[in-house]
């Protein structure tokens, strides 16, 4: 190629790029808004008491793997403990529509409501919380206990059965999504971990130091974030394993999960 062309041809490259990043820029800006008006619509409870949303996204993904998406992840709380998480998201390339996808973190029922939207009542539990072995016991500073948090959630190796059968090892964040405390529910410190594939979460660990009269201990719960196959590991034995829901499971708006799709 002659190297006026040459230049010309660069010239087009890079200004198309630039074009489509500030599109794309524009996108995850208007997204942005757009699903913290759509959190505010959402009235959620559990075992018949209202939960408060955590006014801000507590993160916002992406995963250009797939294509242009955005999504912005929400948590409602309950004396300060999470008790329901959502991830808003919507597609730009090479699909258009959106999504609401719920899991209840609760150990109890949970309902959400929203006007003209079916309602998403569950009765089975979210979450099952068991003691994590060999835990040391939580220390007695918050930074001494948020290096702990930290140590015991790399102990657990997530992994997730995708549509074509291949399986893909999820990626543990390394900052929770929420750190918490709740004196009603006997809980010294928490963290809320997500395990995602790019930034987008597919399953939720959640550490909790309990024990403020008696001796503290660690405990953990684990929650999908996607309807797909999945297991977990805690030092290489399983410790959790569900499998892939059903349509009929995802949009019933009646389990743990779910989800509700927009065109």
């Amino acid at each position: 190629m002659r190297p006026l062309l040459l230049a010309a041809a660069v010239c087009v490259s890079v200004f198309i790029g630039s074009a489509g990043s500030a599109q794309e820029a524009d996108n995850a800006a208007a997204f942005a808004t757009l699903a913290d008006q759509i959190a505010r619509e959402y009235s959620i409870s559990a075992d018949g008491e209202s939960l408060q949303l955590h006014e801000e996204a507590v993160l916002t993904w992406t995963n250009p793997l797939v294509g242009e998406i955005y999504g912005g992840v929400y948590i409602w709380t309950h004396h300060g403990r999470p008790l329901a998480i959502a991830s808003f998201y919507k597609w730009y390339r090479p699909f258009t529509h959106s999504s609401h996808e719920f899991q209840s973190l609760a150990g109890g029922p949970i309902t959400a409501t929203r006007p003209g939207q079916k309602n998403w009542q569950t009765s089975a539990p979210g979450v099952t919380w068991n003691p994590i072995p060999d835990a040391p016991p939580p220390g007695q500073t918050a930074a001494q206990r948020m290096v702990q948090m930290r140590g015991l959630a790399k102990r657990f190796d997530f992994e997730m059965t995708e549509k074509d059968g291949t399986q893909t090892r999820l990626r543990l964040l390394s900052q929770p999504l929420l750190r918490y405390q709740s004196q009603a529910a006997d809980v010294i410190d928490g963290g809320l971990f997500a395990l995602a594939k790019a930034t987008d979460p597919e399953a939720l660990l959640l550490i909790e130091a309990r024990g403020q009269t008696g001796q503290p201990q660690w405990r953990y719960a684990i929650a999908r974030s996607n309807f797909l196959a999945m297991r977990a590991r805690y030092n290489q034995q399983e410790i959790w394993d569900v499998p892939r829901l059903t349509s009929a499971e995802i949009y019933s708006a009646t389990g743990p999960y779910a989800k509700y799709q927009f065109e």
